[in-house]
């Protein structure tokens, strides 16, 4: 499934160091190399493209609507990217393991998976190591031919004898030293690392050194196998053991695309910027990535029978068992995505295996806090607690063609890799908010002229009039019930003009009435009571602001049946509003804040209690959570459907939105880490792919 990479390579091995250690950083690059039996290999690097190397034989599993492919070929394959150095190959770690089986041609993977043989001990380990760099392409670097061959040295732990002895061989790619602490098969294939997967940072253009791990044992069509036959004849320079070895990437990477002109016709005729103007794309942010434990070696479970409801849980696949026929196996095993009929949850599935998709865990019972445990573990963690994520003007600029590296995909799409990251993988109950991986994409909204407009409260004339938008294009929306009795999304200037709109006075009223309902009664003449009371009982109460600002109104003219003191000086919404704050603990502004002034925290306030968006500058956030396996229904999540597995590309497409999004990226009273990923909430289309690197297209996105 994977872009396969192709090590040729001939190997053996040194005695490994005591000691078990769990990351492969561990130890470096001092002793060991003199201390057995010297023999040497070539080894040829080269890198197969647009997989002709893969374990399923190449041919992508069928695409779900246009959407991403399944199991362990995704959507096809995806040449490395021009200009990154994602196949580059600086230092090869070999493991060999002696092997006397005869079921290689078969099912290579048998020996390697067997438990029987998790105790044998490592028979020999060998290092290469270039400053420059092995493009495996071959051709031009320092001391190396145009087919890119080295000669490497290797040590072995064990006697050679004339007619040699047969070993797997199993490789790490740029680990950055040699492998320490590794003795047994069992240590090996079970190789966890916390170890950064790439070096420089998350742009393509400054990442390099990628890790690589065998992806599988055995090419197609007779290209080659990860087996080797060494013997004292290798102890000769002049005369190299020969093999190959397959890896991939422990990395993933995630590409965005978008479309020139964003479609708005997906956009409800109820809402308020329907047909009011366009949108386009200004930001995004990566969040969740995962920074924790990843398996040197790939691992998949045991087969469940469902993709959703009973039986497509991570224990109910655990309870099955590996059967080892059509390349079932634990250890570097297909990904296994076989749906009999869509929208029915029979078939075939897996899981791939992090070290920690067991700890992902949404809250079973009261108190519980599964979160605080992963506050290190995640980059960008969707979590309440993690600031940083309202804070907007970190967010990454959108790319643009003029200025940032790009490929052409499926329908000459323009894609532009923006970050890699570790494979994050979860149960099908985990696939929530605060552990699966998903980009936060930011839009803003133009206007078209005067055909926007937000109702404005005039405290001058007393009156709620339509104006359009400010330079600094920012406005509020809320749910309101207006003079008819429909329930609307309506905007509106600032908040005030909020508080003026909910009373739906009708056309000719005494303005005083609403000048003295919203700053106070001191400068206007008193209306009659009765007008008051009439005004307040026929408020709107459909959004948190309009129910408490009426219920504040409601309880001050309880009971009484003509002015007061006590009422002259309490009854408006310049009132309401220091009620607010000194009931509450400050929900709302102590004084007139212009709305483009407003804090997110302010905004996150104003909608967390009171059910109202601020959209400051036009800006609004949208979520987008990545599928690895689309299972074709909206509804219902399926095994794998929302994950990260290495060397896959997960092509993400804008092509339009559905209309306004939330006002934050994470937005208090709406956003929580346990909020399935699969809801009816959407408002953005993407078109996601998971590419070979295995490609993996989603759906369009319209936010």
């Amino acid at each position: 499934m994977k872009k396969n990479y192709l090590l040729s390579a001939a190997a053996a091995f040194l005695l490994a160091v005591t000691g078990c250690s769990d990351d492969i950083e561990n130890g470096g690059n001092s002793g060991g190399e003199d201390d057995g039996g010297k023999v040497y290999m070539t080894v040829n690097v080269s890198t197969v493209s647009k997989g002709a190397l893969t374990k399923a034989g190449g041919t992508p599993s069928n695409p779900n609507n246009d959407g991403a492919g399944w199991g362990e070929d995704g959507n096809g394959f995806l040449e490395e990217f021009d200009g990154a150095n994602e196949g580059k190959v600086y230092d090869v770690n070999i493991f060999l393991v002696k092997y006397d089986g005869n079921t290689f041609d078969s099912n290579p993977l048998d020996f390697f998976n067997d438990d029987v043989n998790k105790s044998l001990e490592i028979a020999g380990q060998g290092w290469y190591e270039s400053k420059t760099g092995v493009d495996p392409s071959g051709g031009g670097e320092p001391n190396h031919d145009s087919a890119g061959k080295v000669t490497m040295k290797v040590t072995m732990n064990e006697e050679l004898t004339v007619d040699g002895c047969d070993y797997q061989v199993f490789t790490v790619v740029n680990a950055g030293y040699r492998i320490e602490g590794i003795t047994t098969l069992g240590e090996l294939r079970d190789r966890e690392t916390l170890k950064d997967l790439w070096t420089g940072t998350n742009q393509v253009s400054k990442a390099d050194h990628f890790i690589m791990s065998t992806h599988k044992m055995k090419g197609v069509d007779g290209i080659g196998n990860s087996l080797v036959r060494i013997s004292v004849e290798n102890t000769d320079e002049t005369k190299p053991a020969t093999t190959t070895v397959f890896v991939e990437r422990m990395a993933a990477r995630i590409d965005l695309g978008y479309a020139a002109v964003l479609e708005t016709d997906k956009i409800l005729e109820s809402s308020p910027v329907k047909n009011k103007g366009s949108f386009k794309l200004t930001g995004y942010k990566v969040v969740n990535q995962w920074k924790g434990n990843s398996y040197v070696f790939k691992q998949v479970s045991p087969k469940a029978t469902k993709n959703f409801g009973e039986g497509s849980s991570l224990t109910d696949a655990m309870v099955g068992s590996y059967t080892k026929s059509g390349n079932d196996f634990k250890y570097l095993g297909d990904e296994v995505w076989s749906m009999t009929v869509l929208n029915n949850a029979d078939g075939s599935y897996n899981y791939v295996l992090d070290p920690s998709i067991n700890r992902k865990k949404v809250p079973m019972n009261e108190g519980d806090d599964p979160w605080t445990q992963f506050e290190d573990s995640y980059i960008n963690y969707f979590n309440p607690e993690n600031k940083d994520l309202n804070r907007v003007e970190n967010m990454a600029k959108i790319p643009d063609a003029n200025t940032e590296a790009f490929y052409k995909g499926l329908n000459d799409r323009i894609y532009y890799p923006v970050v890699y990251t570790k494979e994050n993988t979860l149960d099908r109950e985990a696939q929530v908010n605060g552990y699966s991986t998903g980009v936060i994409f930011e839009s803003e909204f133009m206007p078209d002229g005067d055909n926007f407009k937000v109702s404005f409260y005039n405290k001058d004339a007393g009156s709620i009039e339509s104006v359009p938008l400010d330079d600094n294009k920012t406005f509020l929306l809320a749910v309101h019930k207006n003079g008819e009795g429909a329930t609307v999304r309506s905007v509106y200037k600032d908040l005030p003009s909020v508080a003026a709109c909910a009373f739906n006075l009708e056309e000719g009223s005494d303005p005083n009435l609403l000048k003295g309902l919203i700053k106070g009664w001191n400068e206007v003449t008193l209306p009659k009571f009765a007008d008051v009371q009439k005004a307040i009982n026929s408020m709107s109460d459909q959004n948190g602001f309009e129910i408490a600002f009426k219920k504040y109104l409601s309880d001050m003219i309880k009971g009484e049946t003509n002015w007061t003191d006590g009422l002259k000086k309490r009854l408006c919404y310049f009132e309401f509003r220091i009620e607010q704050n000194e009931k509450d603990g400050g929900h709302l502004p102590d004084t007139y804040t212009e709305p483009n002034k407003f804090t997110p925290d302010q905004i996150g306030n104003l909608y967390q209690f009171y059910n109202v968006s601020l959209y400051k500058g036009g800006k609004s956030y949208y979520k987008f959570w990545i599928r690895h396996n689309d299972n074709g229904n909206d509804g219902m999540m399926g095994v794998m459907e929302f994950c990260i597995v290495r060397n896959n590309v997960y092509q993400l497409y804008v092509t339009g939105v559905r209309g306004l999004g939330d006002p934050l990226p994470y937005t208090p009273g709406k956003d929580t880490p346990d909020k399935p990923d699969e809801t009816d909430d959407v408002t953005i289309d993407v078109t996601i792919y998971v590419k070979d690197w295995v490609k993996r297209t989603n759906k369009d996105i319209i936010i």
